[in-house]
C-alpha cells in the first residue's frame, strides 16, 4: 500500500457511502446482501462486513437480524461527527468550507503540569506545536499539540506536508509513532477564560467569544500517551455532531 492510498477496508466503506448516495431511500433503504456487495465491489465478504461494521457504528446504517442491512435515512447526511477518528480538515470540509492550516509555533518546554497527560516525569522535556485551522480564509480552529521532545525535529513541523496530511498521518511518517485510540473530553470555554484565543479569533470589545474545547489524549498500540492536544472550535462556523450505536443497551 502507498503512502496516500487507504486501507481497503476504508476505501470500501467510501464506495458504499458513494453508491448510498444514488439510491432512492425513499422508495426502498435497504442495501444489498453482503455476498452481493462483495460481487460488486469486488472484494471479499468479510472485508465488506468490516465496511458494513464501521457504518453501522458511525450510525450510518441499521443491521437488522434475518432482515438484512439499512441505510439510517436520519444520520446517512452527518458528515461533521468526531466518531470514527476524523482528521480536523475534514470536519472543516464538511462544513462546506475550503480548508488550510499553518504551524504558528513551535516550543519546547519542560513537562511540568503536563506530565500526568504524557505519563512522564514533570523534568521531561516536551515539544508543543500551535497551529491554525481555517475555514475559507478565516480562523476556525485553534490546536495545540504536545508531545514528547525528540520524537520530531523542528523542520518536519514546518514541511509543508503537515497542511495537507492528518496528525496521525504525519506522526506515523515521520517518527513511526501509529495511534491507536484516544479519549476525547468535551469542554465549553471563552475567550475570557483563554486570552491567547483573542490574537486569533475577533472578539468585539467587552464581549467574550464562546468555543467548544476538544482535550484529546491519543495512545499507541501498547497503550502509552503519545499525544496530548487541544482544540478550540469556533462553534459559529463549525458544527460537531456524535452519532452512537446504543442498541445493545436496549
Amino acid at each position: 500500500m502507498s503512502g496516500n492510498e487507504l486501507p481497503l477496508r476504508e476505501q470500501v466503506r467510501s464506495q458504499i457511502l458513494e453508491y448510498i448516495s444514488r439510491m432512492d431511500l425513499s422508495s426502498n433503504p435497504r442495501l444489498l446482501s453482503e455476498a452481493q456487495l462483495a460481487t460488486k465491489f469486488h472484494v471479499s465478504r468479510s472485508t465488506i462486513r468490516a465496511a458494513l461494521s464501521d457504518l453501522e457504528t458511525e450510525g450510518k446504517v441499521l443491521r437488522k437480524q434475518g432482515s438484512g442491512t439499512y441505510v439510517n435515512t436520519r444520520t446517512i447526511d452527518i458528515n461533521t461527527t468526531l466518531y470514527p477518528r476524523v482528521d480536523m480538515r475534514d470536519i472543516i470540509t464538511n462544513n462546506g468550507y475550503r480548508t488550510r492550516s499553518k504551524v504558528i509555533s513551535v516550543q519546547s518546554v519542560q513537562a511540568g503540569g503536563l506530565a500526568s497527560r504524557l505519563h512522564c516525569s514533570p523534568s521531561l522535556s516536551l515539544q508543543v506545536v500551535k497551529s491554525l485551522y481555517y475555514a475559507d480564509d478565516t480562523p476556525c480552529m485553534y490546536c495545540i499539540d504536545t508531545l514528547r521532545y525528540g520524537h520530531i525535529a523542528e523542520h518536519h513541523w514546518k514541511s509543508p506536508t503537515l497542511e495537507t496530511q492528518s496528525i496521525y498521518e504525519f506522526l506515523r511518517k515521520t517518527a513511526n509513532i501509529h495511534v491507536k485510540w484516544d479519549v476525547i473530553r468535551i469542554q465549553a470555554v471563552t475567550s475570557g477564560e483563554v486570552p491567547e484565543l483573542m490574537e486569533y479569533f475577533p472578539v468585539p470589545s467587552g464581549k467574550v467569544k464562546p468555543f467548544v474545547l476538544l482535550e484529546i489524549t491519543n495512545y499507541d498500540d501498547s497503550n502509552t500517551p503519545v499525544l496530548y492536544g487541544c482544540i478550540y472550535v469556533d462553534t459559529e462556523r463549525i458544527r460537531l455532531n456524535i452519532v452512537r450505536d446504543i442498541g445493545q443497551l436496549s
